[in-house]
């Protein structure tokens, strides 16, 4: 029987290369994103015959190097975390609080993580859930797990270039090599979760969250839970998302009495933005 299923396998992995190029055509070269479906057809994590769903004729996924330009060098303004402890800011969350406080508090209760900071986290990476992402995971994915190839790197340089003056194309070289291992990374889990949503039409921000909380691909493998009793994790709901997000940041050191400093800690874990964290928190330390 082992034997049987060995060469099915192996049949299927035949099949799956020849076609492996059309899946992601865009503005790449022969060969290249053939590669990337090699791999995705190896991978023992996944499922044959849902790789084969998407390495097929018609399934045309295009590298977008804006995508990867945006992740490769990202800049972040004070202003911007700034407005998120401003006045009317504070107003929505503690809003959103009040009127959600007997389930949040329940949800307090079960991870020993407070009200607060799931609401700070809602307010900081969605509003509330009012722009929870409008880039397609797939193909954010697939741009960034192919960010190392050179084609792409030297595009990307030529569109950061007039912005950046001083950027340097190796440095640029080097972190698209950690980018890409982790987007290929990301593209796996996101194929893995195939069951729970549409891999196809799910989207969400440039750098690959989605949903409420803005979880990527393998926190929601990994933390997401079910926080409403339906038997289901969407993200997108309310219940389901804080409490995702309290397991997470129960799981990374969250706890009763932690001081501002570690509590900035734990959130960093989350996001690993200096200014992110120290947002978060004090936003937290404005709501009652």
């Amino acid at each position: 029987m082992l034997r049987v299923r060995k060469i099915f396998q192996l049949l299927l992995l035949g099949l799956l290369l020849p076609v492996a190029g059309s899946i992601f055509p865009g503005a790449a070269v022969a060969g290249a994103e053939t590669s990337l479906c090699r791999r995705l057809a190896a991978e023992k994590g996944l499922d044959k015959s849902l790789v084969a769903r998407y390495c097929v004729e018609g399934k045309k996924v295009a590298v977008d190097t804006s995508i990867i330009g945006k992740n490769l060098k990202q800049v972040e303004y004070k202003a911007t975390y700034d407005r998120f402890v401003a006045p009317a800011s504070v107003r929505k969350a503690q809003k959103f609080l009040d009127e959600n406080r007997q389930w949040l508090v329940k949800t307090e209760g079960k991870f020993k993580v407070e009200a607060e900071v799931i609401t700070a986290i809602f307010l900081v990476e969605s509003d509330i859930g009012r722009y929870p992402g409008r880039y397609p995971l797939l193909k954010v994915f697939v741009s960034l797990a192919s960010c190392n190839q050179e084609k792409y790197l030297r595009r990307v340089y030529s569109e950061l270039k007039p912005k950046f003056p001083d950027l340097d194309y190796a440095w640029l070289k080097r972190r698209a090599q950690k980018k890409s291992a982790w987007g290929y990374t990301e593209l796996v889990a996101l194929l893995q979760m195939d069951d729970r949503l549409d891999v196809e039409e799910v989207k969400g921000s440039w750098a690959g969250a989605f949903g409420i909380c803005q979880f990527i691909p393998s926190s929601c493998l990994r933390y997401a839970v079910d926080g409403n009793g339906d038997k289901r994790i969407d993200l997108y709901d309310f219940q389901d998302a804080a409490a995702s997000v309290a397991n997470y940041l129960k799981a990374h050191g969250w706890r009763p009495g932690l001081t501002v400093k570690q509590k900035e800690k734990v959130v960093l874990s989350y996001n690993h933005s200096r200014l992110y964290c120290e947002t978060v928190v004090a936003l937290a330390g404005k709501l009652k």
